[in-house]
């Protein structure tokens, strides 16, 4: 289950490991801005599969969810399992971005088209996008990668790459064994 693997990423980021399961999931629903946000998106995508009434709840939950958390998230992104946003805030992520799993966004992020061109980032699994980037246009962020805060990326990340600046220059990092 994918919130299921939300929860386990949370609580894994947050360090919590003495205190009992059931503590620890209440801690995250009722304490935790961040878990609060991802579950709300997964909800949405629920609520959405209801015949008829569906989408019309599903855009009642996502305009509620946008105005909490003062994020836009929309209801056609595609996001993986594992999806950490520790601090949910100022996010913007558009309709055809596809995020893959075990990724990590901060606040004030945005992902989305670039100019009248309707298409958008593919975020691959294990990234890290740090505060107030930007990723706009039709590229591929590779798998493993980190994304510098602050950094306007416009061109493909290749796996296990850092891009940081405005525009985003990409490190290749050095082979570890």
């Amino acid at each position: 289950m994918t919130l299921a693997r939300d929860m386990d990423i949370f609580l894994l980021r947050l360090g919590a490991s003495r205190k009992p399961r059931w503590m620890l999931s209440l801690r995250l629903f009722l304490l935790t801005p961040g878990f609060q946000f991802v579950f709300w998106l997964r909800l949405q995508r629920k609520v959405g599969a209801i015949p008829l009434a569906g989408p019309v709840l599903r855009r009642i939950l996502w305009y509620g969810t946008r105005v909490c958390f003062a994020s836009d998230v929309d209801t056609q992104a595609r996001l993986g399992s594992g999806l950490y946003m520790p601090h949910p805030f100022g996010i913007v992520i558009g309709a055809g971005v596809r995020i893959g799993e075990n990724v990590a966004i901060l606040q004030r992020v945005t992902l989305g088209r670039a100019g009248l061109d309707h298409v958008y980032p593919v975020i691959g699994n294990g990234v890290e996008i740090g505060a107030g980037a930007s990723i706009l246009g039709a590229i591929h962020i590779g798998d493993g990668a980190r994304i510098g805060a602050n950094s306007v990326v416009l061109k493909d990340v290749p796996a296990g790459a850092i891009a940081v600046g405005a525009p985003a220059r990409v490190i290749l990092r050095a082979a570890t064994g």
